[in-house]
């Protein structure tokens, strides 16, 4: 391969290996969530910082400016630099403008639906006055389905990552009350056209990957 596009964790042994293979010749990107210690191309993905902003302010405003209670997070691993800018992101938005709401101590779902189903079960058993949850990875049905079967799907507000066929009736029936969609799709064509472009030696300008919010009243026609 002349170029490759790598969604990889931040770690030192990763970034060696970017290294050694960019000392081979090979183009190298990341994608989705950077490594920004690694001699990459380029970093291809959305602001992982505006996103946890984002979330913060959909999840805040949702409960209302009064709120108070708790709000669990979730990230998929914090090995990913995206997660630990959501995470940031986040918690900079209700220090600002909700700060009647206490984050819980953050935890990792591996990705994983099963864990993130039984972490959500410990948290409703644990804290009665649990408001909201935000997942800033994956492992969303795994929570929807907790919070369903705990009778707690319409009480809890919860915020999500990427729009996804099985997400929609999560959003229907309100066990979810939002998703940031970053465009998967057109990420791996950037990611693509970057490589090509730098593989011929030419130029190519960023493009600038926008966020959208997925709503009920708004679910996208795949």
């Amino acid at each position: 391969a002349e170029g490759v596009a790598v969604v990889a964790t931040d770690h030192p042994s990763v970034r060696e290996a970017i290294r050694r293979v960019t000392e081979s010749g090979v183009r190298v990107v990341t994608l989705a969530s950077d490594v920004p210690g690694a001699p990459r191309e380029s970093y291809v993905g959305i602001d992982n910082g505006q996103a946890g902003r984002l979330a913060g302010l959909i999840a805040g405003r949702l409960l209302g400016r009064e709120a108070r209670g708790k709000v669990a997070l979730f990230a998929g691993t914090l090995a990913y630099r995206g997660h630990q800018e959501r995470e940031m992101g986040f918690r900079q938005v209700l220090a600002e403008d909700f700060p009647d709401l206490e984050i819980l101590e953050l935890r990792e779902s591996r990705e994983d639906r099963a864990r993130a189903g039984q972490e959500t079960r410990r948290l409703l058993a644990s804290f009665p006055d649990l408001r909201g949850i935000y997942n800033a990875g994956g492992g969303t049905v795994g929570i929807a389905q907790a919070l369903q079967d705990k009778g707690r799907s319409r009480d809890v507000v919860f915020v999500a990552h990427d729009a996804t066929q099985e997400k929609n009736p999560l959003l229907l029936d309100g066990t979810l009350d939002a998703v940031i969609d970053q465009d998967a799709r057109a990420e791996a064509r950037e990611a693509l056209d970057r490589l090509a472009a730098s593989i011929r030696g030419e130029k190519r300008p960023p493009v600038n990957l926008r966020l959208q919010v997925v709503l009920r009243e708004n679910l996208p026609v795949r």
